[in-house]
């Protein structure tokens, strides 16, 4: 059994999160990029849940594989990258098989991202107002929306079918060119793949195409005559206005009434420049930006960077998604300015319900934010538990390293700097790839892969250290002497 096969059914044995709504999955997801150099294996077979309403803290150094797997999950990947294999299950589809159309439902609509530089992620010509809310007039159409979900089922049948016969295809192309580093046999057999799939799925794409005709002609009907009504309603409020205002009695009250039925009506159809505007108004204030009527006119250079990372949330709340991907939000803040952002996400986390992915190569910050943390090294999750498991009970030589690394103003001792640089992903080293960075690796370090062994229920670390068979290893005192302040600061007797 492979690595990535044995850790996705550990976490499946030992789940102790039954009875709890899984929002996400992500399945053995192995991500490369095309270079000159050659192919770098940036993820490496990473599997995990997320759960509804908790926090999930991914952390590693740069160069680990953490935003790549977020980027996955919102399907915004660089071109030169290849999805080797897994799975990212959302709402009970595959994101990574998904057509580009399917994820304009998703991306920003039920899945949005905070990136790590607020000021990249901001237009510096254009007002913070326009910014906020010119998502919600671009998708505020609601006849157009009713549209849609009219023809929702059979358009993303049809598009996913097409993307998977695209993919056999994409897959036999690669192959072709590959000229020299692909054998006549690996060739032949994606050319029998794609045969076989364009046998299966042709017909059934022709069955999706028909269903979906079928279903924009209903569609039309269905929206035109909720149209007619909203049009029929609106003439049939409009005409006594219209007859005590041409009466010229009571002009201005009349003529107020005749501009307050108008923009009803235009709200039935579409989302109005004012409801925009209020709600993006709400929405700043939930933030923390003070005095949001002035600051909505202003531009984000005159914003402070901590403020700038609050306009980037409230442009991403606006569609109230359901989770939450945090890519080191705070990197680019100091240290009080951090503290507010991460209090604002948790804050916003409990009160409308979001799940939450926090990407960080800080294990101080993780403290603070995460239910359960993955750490991550070379494209590998090493580490996987709750906050207290990971803070309390380290297993990972990795997460050892991270710990001893982080200041703290109880302990005394040296803080201990990790040595050597993480590897070269051209070329992952054989066996635990953290083994040349540690003084606790043994000789089968260097030769084999760890398994991922299981600490507790809701514990798991890829570590020889855990085996049986291995001598007995002694956490760092740095380590150590952490833990017995925090134990003893919560009152936990020892």
């Amino acid at each position: 059994m492979r690595f990535q096969d044995q850790y996705q059914n550990i976490i499946e044995e030992n789940n102790t999160n039954e009875g709890k709504e899984k929002v996400l999955e992500v399945k053995d997801l192995t991500i490369s990029f095309k270079t000159d150099n050659g192919k770098v294996q940036a993820v490496r077979g990473v599997s995990f849940d997320l759960y509804k309403g908790e926090t999930l803290c991914i952390v590693g150094e740069s160069g680990s594989g953490k935003s790549v797997t977020s980027k996955a999950i919102m399907g915004i990947l660089s071109a030169n990258a290849l999805v080797e294999g897994g799975q990212i299950i959302y709402q009970g589809e595959d994101l990574l098989k998904v057509s580009e159309n399917e994820f304009h439902r998703i991306r920003g609509h039920k899945i949005g991202m905070i990136f790590q530089d607020p000021l990249s992620s901001l237009n510096p010509i254009m007002k913070i107002g326009k910014q906020i809310t010119e998502v919600m007039i671009i998708n505020g159409n609601h006849l157009k929306h009713k549209y849609d979900d009219l023809i929702s089922d059979e358009l993303i049948k049809f598009k996913n079918d097409e993307r998977l016969l695209q993919i056999a295809k994409d897959e036999w192309k690669h192959a072709k060119k590959k000229k020299n580093n692909v054998s006549a046999e690996e060739k032949a057999k994606t050319e029998a793949n794609y045969s076989k799939e364009k046998v299966r799925l042709s017909p059934i794409i022709a069955a999706d195409k028909a269903a979906l005709n079928e279903a924009k002609k209903k569609a039309k009907v269905e929206v035109g005559a909720l149209r007619k009504e909203i049009v029929a309603r609106h003439k049939q409020l409009r005409a006594p206005i219209l007859e005590r205002l041409f009466t010229f009695k009571n002009v201005k009250k009349d003529y107020a009434d005749f501009i307050s039925e108008r923009r009803r009506y235009v709200s039935e159809i579409r989302v109005t420049h004012k409801e925009a505007k209020m709600r993006a108004l709400r929405i700043m204030q939930e933030v923390g930006i003070p005095e949001p009527e002035r600051r909505f006119n202003q531009y984000p250079f005159e914003f402070s960077g901590g403020m700038r990372q609050r306009i980037v949330i409230a442009i991403a709340l606006t569609a109230d998604p359901d989770i939450l991907i945090c890519d080191e939000p705070t990197t680019a803040l100091d240290v009080t300015i951090q503290a507010q952002i991460l209090e604002l996400i948790n804050k916003l986390k409990a009160a409308r319900h979001m799940s939450v992915i926090f990407i960080t190569h800080d294990l101080g910050v993780v403290a603070n934010m995460a239910d359960r943390v993955a750490v991550m090294y070379a494209g590998k999750i090493v580490e996987y538990g709750t906050a207290s498991d990971v803070f309390y009970s380290p297993a990972h030589p990795y997460t050892w390293a991270l710990l001893s690394s982080i200041p703290d103003i109880d302990s005394k001792e040296r803080l201990e700097a990790i040595p050597g640089t993480p590897p070269n992903m051209l070329f992952p080293p054989k066996g635990d790839a953290f083994a040349l960075r540690s003084r606790y690796a043994l000789g089968i370090d260097f030769k084999e892969e760890p398994p991922m062994f299981v600490v507790s229920p809701t514990h798991y670390a890829a570590s020889w250290l855990l085996d049986s068979r291995a001598p007995e290893a002694v956490l760092p005192k740095i380590v150590t002497t952490r833990i017995a302040n925090s134990l003893k600061k919560a009152g936990v007797k020892q």
